[in-house]
């Protein structure tokens, strides 16, 4: 089954309870949150505080995406937020310490997702996939935590027939998701090559959305959307 979960970092950041409670009423299956450290990326947040607020609004599921150095350090800052379902960490931040990241994201009752980046290899998926470590992988479809750039779709595309090779036997119907390179146009080939979750934003649930217009006139753009996604996801 496809899944769809909304990045919280394209919401609108002085109102962040509209859109939650908003994507919560229709049903999308989690909230994605990036943190970052302005040190693995050029950016920072986004900051527990916020994060635990959110959780006040909504019941959905919390998936925090890693984009730091110390990665044991973030897990302490949200380890006390209710309803995280998954965290996901890059390798690249952890090489050779994975098991312990893993160990980490378990020791909070998280569901750890293995991050690696547009050109990191697949090998370094190996040991985690023979010893079912982990509950799933995450590509990158963009570069994690730039802004102005361009996705690059055709990159999976191209790359997601090595990685279901690696993905047999026991990890054949593991969870692949994919953050960055999530449209409209792209969700459909995309999800056929494999991929089963996607993180949406700018270019999907919130196309088109002008924050400078009146919340109906956003709402109705944002359900306008959704339904467009959630025939492309059944399709």
């Amino acid at each position: 089954m496809n899944t769809f979960f909304v990045s919280l970092i394209t919401m609108d950041h002085i109102n962040f309870e509209n859109d939650v409670k908003l994507v919560d009423a229709l049903g999308v299956d989690a909230l994605h949150i990036d943190i970052m450290d302005g040190q693995f990326v050029p950016r920072y947040g986004i900051y527990p505080e916020i994060i635990e607020r959110v959780s006040n609004v909504s019941d959905l599921p919390l998936d925090l995406h890693l984009m730091v150095n110390d990665v044991f350090f973030a897990i302490d800052q949200f380890k006390h937020v209710p309803n995280i379902e998954y965290v996901r960490f890059h390798i690249e931040s952890c090489i050779g310490n994975e098991m312990r990241v893993v160990d980490k994201i378990r020791s909070i009752n998280a569901k750890p997702i293995a991050c690696i980046n547009l050109a990191t290899s697949f090998t370094c998926l190996d040991r985690l996939l023979k010893n079912n470590e982990i509950d799933g992988v995450m590509l990158m479809g963009i570069h994690p935590g730039v802004l102005k750039q361009n996705a690059r779709p055709q990159n999976i595309l191209n790359d997601m027939k090595d990685l279901k090779n690696q993905l047999s036997g026991s990890n054949a119907d593991k969870f692949i998701g994919l953050d960055g390179a999530v449209s409209f146009e792209t969700i459909k080939p995309l999800a056929d090559t494999g991929i089963n979750n996607f993180i949406g934003g700018s270019s999907s649930i919130y196309k088109g959305v002008d924050r400078r217009d009146s919340w109906d006139i956003q709402k109705d753009q944002i359900i306008e959307n959704w339904e467009k996604i959630k025939i492309i996801l059944k399709s």
